[in-house]
C-alpha cells in the first residue's frame, strides 16, 4: 500500500493549479462568493495561473460554503482576490450546523462495524465498541484537521481513531493519504526510542480498494495526561517539563538518519522520503534533502516563488521576499554549525500542547506527529515554539529566550555539550519556519525582518527603508524581481 502512496506523492511536487484559493487547510477553506458570478470569475482566474499551488481546484468543493471568521478572512486570500468579496460570514448557529453536517457525512462513509472487527482482531479478540468523539461542545476533541473517536475495549483499554476532515477541505487526497501514511511510519520509527509516543496499530487509505473501512484513518494507543500549556504553570513546573524535553532530545540524538524528509514504511522498513509538509500546509512537497544547505534552499526558494506569484504576503510583498531572499543568500553561513550528514526527527507542531503531562508534570505522552520530519540538528535541537516568546520575537530585538536557556542548561547538566549551542545560540530556524506570521501589520512584519537579519548576521538595522532599498538592488538579477515590483505597485 505504501508503494502506491509514494508513487502518487511523486506527483505532488507543485500540486495542482490553485494560487487564488483560501489557504484552506489552516483556515477551513471553501472559497465562497456572494453570488455565482463572483465564484465563476474566481474559478477562471484559478485556471489561468502559471505557478502551481498546493491545493487542487475542485469546482464542487469551491462552490460549497465553509465557516470563515471576519478577522482572518482577508488574510486567507491572495493578492488578486482581496479586492473582491467572496466570503460568507456564518453565524455560530450556521457554523455548528455546517460542522454537524460535515461529521454526519464523514461517519456515514465510515464502516464502524468493520473497524470494530479489525481492532478486536488486533487486540487478541478482546471485544470493543466504537465511541463517537465530540465535535461541537466546549470539551470537543476534534481539531481543524482530524475527527477523533475512540475504540473502548472490554478489558478497559482505549484506542484513539483519527479520520482526516475532508468535507469542507480541498487539500489534495494524495497529500491527505501521504500524511496519514507518514504519521503511521513516524510512530513506528519512534517505537525504537525511549519516547512516550502512542503506539500505532493500523492505518487505512481511502484510495485502497482493500480498505473496507471506507475512509482514510489511523488507529493508535490513547495516552493519559492533559496538554501542557507553559503560560499556565509555575516556573518550577515549567523547568521540570523542559528537563524532560532535554532527555527526549538526547534520545532522538541517538537515532540520526542521513537525509531530511518524512518517514514512510516500505516492506516493513522505515525510510526517509518526501517532506510531508510544513505545519501550515503552505509549501509543496520537496526532498528528501541530503545536506542542511539543500534543505534551507528548498524551503526559502519555494517561499520566494509563492510571494512573487502573489500567493503569500501580498500586503507586504517586498518585505516578505527580502526576508526569505536574505535567508536564501546566507544559507551557507546559517548551516556551518550543523552536523553534516546527520538529520534528526522533529515534532513540527511543538507549541507545548503536544506534550501530555500528569498531575506531577511528568511527561506521559507526546502526540500529534502528523507533520513530523527529519531535519538538521540546528532545527531538531534548537529554539522552537515550545520555548518561544512571541512578544519578544515581534519586538525587533528578540532572540534567544529565557526558556531557550533553561533547555540549554538542562542539556548541559546531562553532558550534552555538543547540543547546548543550538538552543542557546541563534533562533534562525525558529524564525525561518515562523516566517512573517499571519495577519501581521506592516510594523510587525518589519520587526520580524529586522529580527531575522540580526539573528543571522548580527546586523542592527536602523533605517529599514534604506536597508530594503540596498537589498532590492542585490536582487536585480533575480527573475522574480519584476513580479515583486508589480505587486508593490498594486498595493
Amino acid at each position: 500500500m505504501i508503494d502506491a502512496v509514494q508513487a502518487r506523492a511523486s506527483k505532488l511536487s507543485r500540486f495542482a493549479v490553485a494560487p487564488y484559493l483560501v489557504r484552506r487547510f489552516s483556515f477551513r477553506l471553501g472559497g465562497i462568493g456572494k453570488n455565482i458570478f463572483d465564484r465563476k470569475w474566481l474559478y477562471k482566474k484559478v485556471q489561468q495561473s502559471q505557478l502551481l499551488r498546493f491545493a487542487t481546484c475542485s469546482w464542487a468543493c469551491f462552490m460549497r460554503p465553509s465557516p470563515v471568521y471576519v478577522g482572518r478572512a482577508a488574510e486567507s486570500f491572495c493578492a488578486l482576490n482581496t479586492n473582491r468579496d467572496y466570503i460568507t460570514i456564518l453565524s455560530d448557529e450556521g457554523r455548528e450546523k455546517l460542522i454537524k453536517n460535515e461529521i454526519a457525512e464523514l461517519l456515514s462513509q465510515t464502516n464502524t462495524t468493520e473497524l470494530v472487527r479489525i481492532c478486536t482482531g488486533l487486540n487478541n479478540g478482546v471485544k470493543c465498541a466504537f465511541i463517537a468523539g465530540k465535535h461541537i461542545e466546549s470539551d470537543a476533541t476534534m481539531g481543524c484537521a482530524k475527527y477523533q473517536a475512540w475504540l473502548s475495549f472490554d478489558n478497559g483499554e482505549k484506542w484513539l481513531l483519527q479520520i482526516p476532515r475532508t468535507g469542507n477541505s480541498d487539500v489534495p487526497s494524495e497529500l491527505v493519504e501521504y500524511l496519514i501514511a507518514s504519521e503511521y511510519a513516524t510512530l513506528r520509527f519512534l517505537e525504537r526510542m525511549k519516547i512516550p509516543a502512542p503506539r500505532a496499530f493500523i492505518y487505512g487509505l481511502a484510495s485502497d480498494p482493500f480498505n473496507r473501512v471506507g475512509v482514510s484513518y489511523i488507529v493508535m494507543q490513547a495516552l493519559p495526561g492533559r496538554p501542557f500549556h507553559a503560560h499556565k504553570v509555575s516556573p518550577s513546573q515549567k523547568a521540570k517539563v523542559l528537563e524532560q524535553v532535554a532527555e527526549i532530545m538526547l534520545e532522538i540524538h541517538e537515532h540520526p538518519v542521513r537525509s531530511a524528509g518524512s518517514p514512510v514504511e516500505d516492506k516493513g522498513q522505515i525510510q526517509i522520503s518526501t517532506l510531508a509538509k510544513d505545519r501550515f500546509v503552505g509549501l509543496s512537497t520537496s526532498g528528501p534533502c541530503t545536506t542542511p544547505l539543500e534543505y534551507i534552499l528548498a524551503i526559502t526558494g519555494q517561499y520566494m516563488d509563492l510571494i512573487a506569484d502573489g500567493q503569500l504576503h501580498h500586503k507586504h510583498p517586498l518585505e516578505a521576499f527580502l526576508f526569505y531572499h536574505y535567508l536564501h543568500h546566507n544559507g551557507a553561513a546559517i548551516v556551518t554549525a550543523d552536523m553534516q550528514g546527520s538529520f534528526f526527527l522533529k515534532h513540527v507542531d511543538d507549541k507545548g500542547n503536544h506534550l501530555l503531562v500528569d498531575e506531577e508534570f511528568n511527561v506521559v505522552g507526546i502526540v500529534s506527529w502528523q507533520f513530523a520530519r527529519t531535519v538538521p540538528a540546528s532545527e531538531a535541537f534548537g529554539a522552537s515554539y515550545l520555548t518561544a516568546d512571541l512578544a519578544s520575537m515581534y519586538s525587533c530585538n528578540g532572540s534567544v529566550t529565557n526558556d531557550d536557556r533553561l533547555l540549554a542548561n538542562a542539556l548541559r547538566e546531562r553532558g550534552a555539550s555538543d547540543l547546548v549551542s543550538y538552543p542557546e545560540g541563534k533562533d534562525i530556524m525558529r524564525r525561518l519556519h515562523h516566517g512573517l506570521g499571519r495577519g501581521s501589520t506592516t510594523g510587525e512584519v518589519r520587526c520580524l525582518l529586522k529580527g531575522m537579519v540580526k539573528a543571522v548576521s548580527g546586523e542592527q538595522i536602523d533605517d529599514i527603508d534604506l536597508w530594503m532599498e540596498s537589498q532590492r538592488e542585490s536582487c536585480r538579477h533575480d527573475s522574480r524581481r519584476r513580479a515583486i515590483h508589480g505587486l508593490c505597485e498594486s498595493i
